[in-house]
């Protein structure tokens, strides 16, 4: 009985110890637990003194543009048509801050100048003091003193570029390309030029002419002037066929690739007849040709055939109205699209092509000269023709570099001047994926994976033994050789001014 008694007054008395330690225990638990998930946790916000920037990529590309001579070649073009005033920043420093400006593509708008402005660690990156780095104000008025220089003058340094690119390649034939492209600005209601396009919108419509992903020769034009405006076409291209012929080489091929806004006979007679070059051009459908392919029996087609996709094709000569001579004509239907789907008879769409290829004498014997027999074969010719697409291309990377469509200013000339920087960037940028960074990312990325990869990761800057040092994290280290990159920047193959 006694036993049974204190058995009970034992499990009474752990019970009552329980009840007084177990919140004890719980309450060291919790702020046990509290205490190591609270360590890695955000606690203060402080300020530091160092010069810390998340656009790390910007110092190398702008150290290739130093070492291929960018700056040289522009000042050497502009810098005598320039009013000076010896209180200003110097031209390279706004080249520089313009450029950089355009690469990086966070705030596009002329009041982001203000900002990186007050930013150290930017003005560090771009290698300037901060009473270095311009304002909105001083960037409006170098865009105006720019606004008098004609669309001639920025050529003359777009075609040093197109030369430099030529002597680094050194293409056995040349390909151009020429197009025109929309800015789309409807929604600026005051801009000087900014008129009704073709696609009903009111804008710009500068003409290019491109060899592979580059601009090679711009015209800045009102948005009203179609692509055969007055003498444009003709004039522009018998500019860049004298700079290739004087600069290059008097013997190299040349092949124009255009859309139906080119097809004209008095450009067609000119290629011909003084520059002896040949052209693709896709024409217009009329009713007369449509008649005539419709009589032409099925089995007399040919095959081209890419992945998934069937074009069936006739040869024939053609003579329009207007036309002095017959010229070689080739018309092509879609059989079945990239998807594998075949087109039906009534939406078939259907192209017709005109080229002097086979029919012009001296070009022909130059393009043979230089190996280029393919050439002469009608799949050939057709297949030029489709990869016209790749001019789009072109205008697709250079909105994204420009991140809008939209112009800043609403005087025309300095409109010409902004879009000019935009497309000498766009020309560097193109550069130096081929020159750097082809081991690092594809060159045919555009410029916002570009950006991500190559321009937008951390960077701190800091001195020490006489050296102002670029730092990044290992892992960035690590994953795009930055390295082998910043090496890379200070040997490019240089620009050869004459």
């Amino acid at each position: 009985m006694i036993k049974k008694v204190k058995d009970r007054l034992y499990i009474n008395l752990k019970m009552c110890i329980l009840e007084v330690l177990n919140p004890l225990i719980n309450t060291a638990l919790i702020r046990c637990t509290t205490l190591s998930f609270m360590s890695t946790k955000i606690t203060k916000i402080g300020l530091t003194n160092d010069k810390i920037s998340a656009r790390g990529g910007l110092p190398l590309f702008l150290r290739y543009i130093e070492q291929i001579g960018l700056y040289r070649l522009i000042s050497g073009t502009i810098n005598s048509l320039l009013s000076k005033n010896s209180k200003g920043l110097q031209l390279q420093q706004f080249l520089k801050q313009i450029i950089a400006f355009f690469i990086d593509g966070t705030n596009m708008s002329i009041s982001g100048f203000d900002q990186s402005k007050n930013d150290e660690g930017y003005a560090a990156l771009l290698e300037c003091k901060r009473e270095q780095m311009a304002s909105s104000h001083q960037i409006k008025r170098f865009f105006g003193k720019l606004s008098f220089i004609t669309n001639l003058i920025f050529n003359k340094i777009l075609n040093e570029l197109f030369v430099w690119r030529l002597h680094i390649t050194k293409p056995s034939i040349i390909e151009l390309g020429i197009d025109t492209m929309v800015l789309d600005n409807d929604s600026a209601s005051k801009r000087e030029g900014n008129e009704v396009t073709y696609k009903r919108k009111k804008g710009f419509q500068p003409l290019h002419i491109s060899w592979g992903p580059f601009l090679v020769d711009v015209l800045f034009r009102k948005g009203s002037a179609h692509s055969n405006h007055g003498n444009d076409y003709i004039s522009r291209v018998k500019s860049i066929i004298k700079l290739i012929r004087e600069r290059y080489s008097c013997q190299v091929p040349i092949i124009l690739c255009t859309d139906s806004g080119f097809a004209d006979q008095k450009a067609y007679e000119v290629f011909e007849k003084n520059f002896h070059i040949h052209y693709i051009t896709t024409g217009k459908l009329y009713d007369d040709v449509t008649e005539y392919v419709q009589d032409i029996p099925a089995d007399t087609y040919g095959t081209i055939s890419k992945d998934k996709t069937i074009w069936h094709f006739v040869e024939f000569a053609n003579k329009l109205k207007t036309w002095s001579k017959f010229r070689r004509c080739i018309f092509t239907r879609l059989h079945r699209d990239d998807t594998g789907q075949y087109a039906m008879n009534f939406g078939k769409p259907d192209s017709i092509i005109y080229t002097n290829i086979g029919n012009c004498p001296q070009a022909d014997e130059i393009l043979r000269a230089a190996g280029g027999h393919h050439y002469f074969e009608a799949e050939t010719i057709v297949k030029k023709s489709h990869e016209r697409g790749a001019d789009e291309l072109i205008h697709r990377s250079l909105k994204e570099l420009a991140t809008k469509e939209q112009l800043p200013f609403k005087s025309f000339g300095m409109n010409r001047a902004y879009y000019f920087m935009l497309v000498f960037t766009h020309f560097i940028y193109e550069a130096y994926k081929r020159d750097v960074t082809a081991s690092v990312i594809p060159v045919t990325v555009y410029p916002n994976t570009f950006r991500r990869k190559l321009i937008d990761f951390a960077a701190k800057i800091t001195s020490r033994s006489r050296n102002i040092v670029l730092n990044v994290t290992k892992t960035v280290y690590q994953t795009i050789n930055i390295a082998e990159i910043w090496k890379l920047c200070q040997s490019p193959p240089k620009i050869q001014l004459v």
